[in-house]
């Protein structure tokens, strides 16, 4: 196991913040931000908003309004 002392020469977030514009001191992930700039890359939605039913049911609703559209205008 590595030394727990030498944590300070991980590569950090750099992630600004919008009101001070420090960038960030946390340790950074493979893909360059830290956890809460970054989030884990790739991880798949936990809300249901990309499932086949949301996705489906979203372009069932856009060719409705496309539909209304051409009908209206």
């Amino acid at each position: 196991m590595g030394n727990p002392m030498q944590c300070h020469l991980s590569p950090r977030c750099g992630a600004h913040a919008r009101t001070t514009g420090n960038p960030c001191r946390s340790p950074a992930m493979p893909n360059g931000r830290c956890r809460m700039h970054g989030g884990k890359a790739g991880r798949k939605p936990t809300h249901g908003g990309y499932t086949k039913a949301a996705t489906a049911e979203r372009q069932r609703g856009r060719a409705i309004l496309r539909l209304l559209r051409t009908l209206i205008g």
